[in-house]
């Protein structure tokens, strides 16, 4: 079974920046719990205190603007509001048992912002190893808040944090190393992926091919509307619901698939798993071609498929509880369904 992710472009992409300072993330949790008490008293104690500089700009760059972000360690956070205006909030972050020391950090740790005509590029820049006294690490993030006009293009990449892209129209690109991507009521996404981390889509679309992917994690779409969807996990689950596509390709190595959605006339529907289960739950009674198989597993339909002549031999008999090849009703559409030691079940809604 043909299983395949982008995962050393993926890789290779997030991580051309150079690490001059190795870099810590903060585990996420609401303030006050005792868990986020507990975990900011023992960095305090092992780190020292946290210096902390809160920096706002604004650059003109009319409705059609474009924003480039790309962070090392820190969360990115970017809307759409009115305005022909982009405004970054960064607020940087520096821990080191010497208070004046991480003072001196703190200000040799920028945010480079650079306008080149309606587009803007940020990047987040550390102190480089000999401006740090010898030392061999930092404990820096810098997070982002930028508010974009709606009919901007964004493209967020960070390493260690979380990426969120709400109510853009323009293209989105929003990508982690660790970290999750949540991308919402954003019409025009390209790709939301990560390494180590969630992905959820919700009332989001596509204009072409729309890919959604992780290494260890959960891959979550809802109320999404594309021409094509590509949908790839290597040990988390594939949860699609209420989705409108003509093209899908979802596979997962050790996770199960799930999908619930009216199958488009003429669409092609491919799903691939090598020790999870899949299970299809239709909406509508629209027809469609199938061929699903497993191994070691079972393959059950709800549906009366009328099974292709050569499936009558005294094998294709014999294995009947493992493989389904055949029509329901008029078959407009096409499901392709394999797993390797997983159950496959299409049901109705």
């Amino acid at each position: 079974m043909d299983i395949r992710l982008p995962v050393a472009i993926l890789c290779a992409g997030l991580l051309s920046a150079p690490l001059d300072a190795a870099v810590t993330n903060r585990l996420p949790g609401p303030d006050g719990t005792p868990r986020t008490l507990w975990l900011e008293r023992f960095t305090e104690a092992r780190q020292g205190p946290e210096e902390t500089d809160r920096q706002v700009q604004t650059f003109k760059v009319g409705a059609d603007g474009a924003l480039d972000l790309s962070n090392i360690s820190g969360d990115v956070q970017v809307t759409g509001g009115g305005g022909n205006e982009i405004r970054i909030e960064a607020v940087k972050r520096v821990r080191h048992r010497d208070a004046s020391e991480a003072r001196r950090l703190l200000q040799l740790l920028r945010v480079e912002a650079v306008q080149i005509g309606g587009r803007i590029e940020v990047r987040t820049l550390y102190p480089r190893r000999n401006e740090q006294s010898g030392e061999r690490g930092l404990s820096a993030r810098v997070d982002y808040v930028v508010t974009v006009p709606v009919a901007a293009a964004v493209a967020v990449k960070t390493i260690s944090g979380n990426a969120v892209v709400a109510k853009v129209d323009g293209e989105v690109r929003a990508e982690t190393v660790s970290g999750d991507v949540s991308v919402t009521a954003t019409p025009n996404v390209a790709s939301a992926r990560t390494v180590s981390g969630n992905v959820m889509a919700r009332d989001v679309g596509g204009a072409n091919t729309l890919s959604l992917s992780t290494v260890s994690g959960t891959v979550t779409a809802s109320g999404l509307k594309a021409r094509s969807l590509e949908c790839g996990a290597v040990s988390g689950n594939i949860e699609l619901s209420g989705i409108q596509v003509e093209r899908l390709l979802a596979k997962s190595v050790s996770g199960d698939i799930e999908f619930g959605a009216v199958l488009a006339k003429g669409g092609r529907y491919e799903f691939g798993a090598h020790s999870g289960n899949i299970r299809v739950i239709l909406a509508s009674d629209e027809g469609f071609e199938l061929d699903a198989s497993t191994f070691s597993g079972s393959v059950r339909s709800d549906f009366p498929v009328t099974l292709r002549s050569q499936a009558a031999s005294s094998r294709d008999r014999r294995d009947t509880n493992r493989t389904i090849r055949g029509a329901y009703g008029d078959a407009g559409a096409i499901l392709s369904i394999k797993t390797f030691s997983g159950t496959v079940v299409i049901s109705r809604k």
